[in-house]
């Protein structure tokens, strides 16, 4: 309603400047009048007197001519007519009670004397007040009737109709776009309104467009994971194989010793421990990289989706356990370095798991035979990239290096691109790196990379210690 009442204020007084305007521009207009009748009057009489004086006072003599003033001046004294001696005329009188008009006689050629006509601006003046009376009770009721026309108008035509339209955008914004305004005016309100009901309909079609495309996106996401994590896993699997070979033949050499009776009593118990320890070990092998392949079920991505403390240190030395057969291959030592006391950040732990290991095996398969991949957890004081607020502070930083080929630096830039890979055809799909990078920045992290030719590289991950249950 505060809009109503601008209008209103703005209506009234516009209103009452055009009245209070017209009222001084017709006074103004009528005391002009009012002033050029009075002069042509005492012009008429005058040349009345200047003719009939000098001809009474010529044919009569002077006391004759001189009573012709008598009846001209009124009882009342509005009209004055005196009689002034003399060839030298009056001093002017100004004044503002009454108007003086001199009118010289001459008889045969001499003056005589003059006639002072005198008129009362009393009448004027009264009707001056009368009238500024009559316009300022005039320009009240007009004003007065405006006022009440403008705020009916005021109120019905804008008032209601801007509530409505504020009632309905703060809906909008707490996210109900359900029902209409339906103003029936045909004005720019109305058009307004229903604009903002066409918006709704669009802003209703668009969430529901926009909550199938987040499903499919969702969907796609993790099936590009899952293809990620079961490449990973197969890289993992030859190396596993040898591992597992070791404990299979001790239990098999075990097994055939006892069923061919060469061992019997305490050395056949013995032989039958020693199967089931081999057997246990690999089946804690095999369970691990069940359990990484198996990865989580879908769910929508995003910060704090399903996600609980972490021990970083024991999830790093479980995923290098994994690794490790494959690293035995090529000869590799990894080493683990954690600060002590480190936070226990909120996380997806199979989602940072997938991370290491794709990192892990990039870094096992770019380091040269008889070489170290390292892995060091610490708390560092970073600046986060723009896109993610650019704020300082302390993030849990887990990097993994290796002393490989190293990355060449014209494609550093594109290494977390989705599909671009080095790699020759049916080595590597191209999605690690990209599906590393995604699950870092869902968890408000980033990942730095520093790489020299022939120098090895080294993988940054950094995360928001902040995030604690």
């Amino acid at each position: 309603m505060r809009l109503a009442r601008k209008l209103i204020l703005a209506t009234l007084a516009g209103m009452a400047l055009v009245l209070a305007a017209s009222a001084y521009f017709r006074i103004t207009r009528e005391l002009e009048l009012f002033e050029r009748d009075m002069i042509m009057d005492h012009a008429v009489l005058a040349r009345t007197l200047a003719n009939a004086i000098p001809r009474v006072w010529a044919e009569k003599g002077r006391e004759e001519a001189l009573s012709l003033l008598d009846n001209v001046s009124t009882p009342d004294g509005r009209f004055r007519v005196r009689w002034v001696d003399g060839d030298v005329p009056p001093a002017p009188v100004f004044s503002r009670e009454r108007h003086y008009t001199d009118v010289p006689i001459r008889v045969r050629g001499q003056a005589v004397g003059f006639v002072e006509l005198s008129e009362s601006l009393a009448y004027e003046q009264a009707y001056v007040r009368d009238t500024l009376v009559r316009a300022a009770w005039a320009t009240l009721a007009a004003v007065l009737v405006a006022a009440l026309l403008a705020a009916a108008l005021g109120f019905y035509m804008v008032g209601r109709p801007l509530a409505k339209l504020a009632q309905k955008a703060r809906s909008i914004g707490a996210g109900d776009l359900s029902g209409t305004l339906n103003l029936k005016q045909r004005d720019e309100i109305g058009q307004l309104a229903r604009e903002f009901d066409a918006m709704c309909d669009s802003l209703a079609q668009a969430r529901v467009s926009l909550a199938g495309e987040t499903e499919a996106r969702v969907r796609a996401i993790e099936q590009l994971r899952h293809a990620d994590r079961l490449a990973t896993v197969g890289k993992l699997a030859s190396g596993i194989a040898h591992e597992v070979g070791t404990p299979l033949g001790v239990a098999l050499v075990r097994a055939n010793m006892i069923s061919s009776g060469r061992i019997g009593g305490d050395e056949a118990r013995e032989g039958a421990r020693i199967i089931g320890e081999q057997v246990e070990h690999i089946a804690r092998i095999i369970r691990r990289l069940l359990d990484f392949a198996r990865g989580q079920s879908v769910r929508p991505p995003g910060q704090g989706a399903r996600r609980e403390p972490v021990d970083v240190a024991s999830l790093v030395e479980k995923t290098l356990s994994l690794v490790k057969p494959l690293a035995d291959k090529r000869q590799l030592t990894l080493d683990l370095h954690a600060t002590p006391g480190l936070p226990k950040p909120s996380l997806d732990e199979g989602q940072i798991q997938q991370v290491l290991l794709n990192l892990l095996v990039n870094s096992i398969h770019a380091s040269d035979y008889r070489g170290q991949v390292m892995v060091d957890i610490s708390i560092a004081n970073a600046t986060a990239p723009a896109d993610l607020g650019g704020a300082q502070g302390e993030y849990l930083c887990l990097s993994v290096a290796d002393q490989g080929v190293g990355i060449p630096p014209e494609i550093l830039p594109r290494i977390f691109e989705p599909f671009f890979t080095t790699k020759g055809v049916g080595e590597g799909t191209g999605l690690g790196l990209s599906v590393a990078y995604g699950i870092v920045r869902e968890h408000g992290g980033w990942i730095d990379v520093q790489s020299a030719a022939r120098q090895g590289s080294r993988f940054s991950i950094h995360l928001p210690v902040n995030r604690a249950a």
